[in-house]
Parts: C-alpha cells; sequence; structure tokens
C-alpha cells in the first residue's frame, strides 16, 4: 500500500464515520515479527472489534498459531487492496464467525509503528463496534474456537483496548 492509499483509507473512514481519536504508540519487536516477513515495508491496515449482541455479549475467537497460547481474539484481519475499513470489518467476521453485522461504528484507530531496533513497519488498525442480529456462530476455517461473552475474559488478547468500547455496550450506548 503506498502512502496515499493509506491516507485516503483514513480520510474515507473519517468521511464515513466523523473523527475518531488516532492511538499511536511504538511496539519493540523481534527481527522474526510477523509484521517483518516478506519485502514489503508499506504500511498495512487492518479492522475489527467488538461484535454484540443485543443483550451487550459479545463474540470473540481463538484463531490458529496466533491463539497458541490461549488467547481471545476479536474478529477481525487485514484489509485487501482498495477496501473500505468497515467493508474488511464485515468481511472479516464473516468469514471468522459466519456472521453478518449491522450498525458498524468506528471508535478509534490505531496506528502502531512495530521496529525491532534498526527497521520499522507501520500499521493502522481500525477498530469497530458492531450488532450482530443473529447469534449463531459458523467457525471459518482458520478459527479453532468462537463464543459469546458476558466478561471480558481475562486472557483476551489487547483487552485494554476495548475496554472503554465494552463498557459503552455493556450500559446499552447507542453509537
Amino acid at each position: 500500500m503506498c502512502p496515499g492509499e493509506c491516507k485516503d483509507r483514513m480520510g474515507d473512514a473519517f468521511d464515513r464515520f466523523g473523527r475518531v481519536p488516532i492511538v499511536r504508540r511504538t511496539r519493540l519487536a523481534s527481527p522474526e515479527d510477523p509484521a517483518f516477513r516478506g519485502r514489503s515495508r508499506a504500511p498495512f491496515w487492518a479492522a475489527g472489534g467488538l461484535v454484540h449482541d443485543s443483550r451487550g455479549a459479545i463474540v470473540l475467537v481463538r484463531v490458529g498459531r496466533e491463539s497458541a497460547g490461549g488467547s481471545w481474539f476479536t474478529p477481525g484481519g487485514l484489509l485487501e487492496r482498495g477496501e473500505k475499513t468497515d467493508d474488511g470489518l464485515r468481511r472479516e467476521v464473516r468469514e471468522e464467525v459466519g456472521l453478518e453485522l449491522v450498525e458498524p461504528a468506528l471508535t478509534r484507530i490505531i496506528h502502531e509503528t512495530v521496529t525491532d531496533g534498526s527497521r520499522a513497519r507501520h500499521g493502522y488498525f481500525a477498530q469497530f463496534i458492531a450488532r450482530a442480529p443473529s447469534k449463531e456462530l459458523r467457525p471459518g476455517h482458520e478459527v479453532v474456537e468462537a463464543r459469546w461473552f458476558d466478561v471480558l475474559p481475562r486472557d483476551m488478547a489487547f483487552r485494554d483496548d476495548y475496554l472503554e468500547d465494552f463498557k459503552k455496550i455493556q450500559a446499552g450506548a447507542s453509537f
């Protein structure tokens, strides 16, 4: 993805959902980190977030090798070239748990710089809240386990990033 495309994607997200906070952080990683696989050093984009039902329960997944440590993740993944953030969210949720979404709301964009000390790779994560009208989970081929939760489990990956959004869901906030 070229820098212009990255800027266009962020601009489109702001046009569609309004301005949201951009959370910047740097993560020190080993040279073997997945962010450094392949030749591309262009920024990458991903989308995911809390998918909830009408009662406020959220769906989380354990996915292949990433969940080897037992962590739960929100549904989501890398965006395809030219894909809008919410379209990528819908596609990833459909692929991972078989759910359709209504009322997606972008809550923040996380801009992470991954560095091993000698090189850096930038990534952007569009974090959403979205409602699923159905509770019937149909896990995709990469999903080891999918389950509905009434609370955020302690072994949830990136749990702190989702606390505020989860509290809003539990309070019945509209987005």
